[in-house]
């Protein structure tokens, strides 16, 4: 593979190569060096392999930063009480928010991570924010973790939701499911039907949902911290150094 892609970019750079020189000074080609060039790439790929990721790299490092800039205005919103449930110390000061959406597999793998930070610093606390990426089922699950939140069991219900979905994009949170959840969890069933299209979680989501537009989150997880943005999953110890 690495051989063709060698090659397909030699056979690239020989054919573009007059359509560059109708917009650029006339230089003597080197045909010597060009057939050095061509023969170097093919023997070494990965050179190729290298300048790509590189090339990447500094894509996702410059998007990063971009993120972090249109976060910025938006941080003390997002870390103010009432913009979303918490886990861990609801006065922790070492403070990030989480976009998450429980059908995600990638937010399930994140959560295992968080979970494990959580428990081992009493500083940490983790805002959690809906953003919705796979759909109906989605913010289904949304809302029922919002409106789990009005009975003070955010915390046992976001773990719960993770236990039971979130594998392999096959979430299907039917009423018998939720219902499981909610007799688990210790929750009014009936209740959170209610809320779960009521006033209070039309309002968090709303809220959330326009910080997610404004900002630009396309993924999740996406984690903001306060001084930087994560967007994907990390493991545990790069975690616990991002929350400070």
């Amino acid at each position: 593979m690495k051989k063709i892609l060698a090659a397909a970019l030699v056979a690239m750079l020989s054919t573009t190569a007059p359509a560059f020189a109708q917009n650029a000074p006339v230089v003597q080609e080197d045909a010597a060096f060009a057939e050095k060039l061509r023969t170097t790439l093919l023997a070494h790929p990965e050179y190729i392999m290298n300048a790509m990721q590189g090339m990447e790299a500094r894509d996702r490092e410059q998007r990063t930063r971009l993120l972090n800039e249109k976060v910025g205005p938006l941080r003390a919103k997002m870390f103010a009480k009432g913009f979303g449930p918490v886990v861990g110390n609801p006065a922790g000061t070492a403070v990030a928010v989480e976009f998450v959406d429980y059908a995600c597999p990638i937010c399930k793998t994140a959560h295992k991570a968080v979970d494990a930070v959580v428990a081992k610093r009493k500083d940490v606390r983790v805002v959690i924010a809906q953003r919705l990426i796979f759909g109906p089922d989605s913010e289904k699950l949304a809302r029922f973790a919002l409106a789990s939140d009005l009975q003070g069991k955010f915390a046992a219900t976001h773990d719960a939701l993770y236990d039971a979905f979130g594998d392999h994009h096959e979430t299907k949170p039917t009423d018998e499911k939720l219902k499981a959840i909610a007799a688990k969890v210790g929750l009014d069933y009936d209740r959170l039907l209610k809320d779960m299209n009521g006033a209070k979680v039309n309002t968090t989501f709303e809220n959330q949902t326009k910080v997610a537009n404004d900002i630009g989150v396309s993924g999740t997880p996406f984690f903001i911290t306060r001084d930087a943005v994560y967007p994907g999953a990390a493991p545990e110890e790069i975690m616990s150094q991002a929350f400070r």
